[in-house]
């Protein structure tokens, strides 16, 4: 069993529980019998542990990546919907404002 064994290992997993795209194994430490695969996705880290004798995952994590904060990036697709829905209603009240005499 070497690195690239248990990185296919620890990669086929994460697409079998659903993580298809944009796997990217960053380490393959060997830790007390196990070893470590930690993978980058677009979105999240994981940490995949094999045990080195058996085969067999023995746990993972799937964690945000920590340097992204939800509150800061915004797509653009997000902003443009909030600039047309602005805008939508912004030209609503004038035109209903301009029709009742407002």
């Amino acid at each position: 069993m070497n690195a690239e064994n248990v990185t296919v290992i620890a990669t086929n997993f994460l697409k079998r529980i659903g993580n298809k795209g944009g796997l990217k194994p960053k380490r393959v430490p060997l830790e007390e019998g196990a070893y470590i695969v930690e993978v980058e996705m677009k979105k999240f880290r994981a940490v995949v542990r094999v045990d080195a004798e058996t085969h067999e995952i023995k746990e993972y994590e799937i964690q945000p990546k920590g340097e992204e904060a939800s509150f800061v990036s915004f797509s653009p697709k997000i902003v443009l919907m909030s600039f047309g829905i602005s805008a939508g209603v912004y030209v609503a009240f004038y035109f209903l404002f301009k029709m009742f005499g407002f």
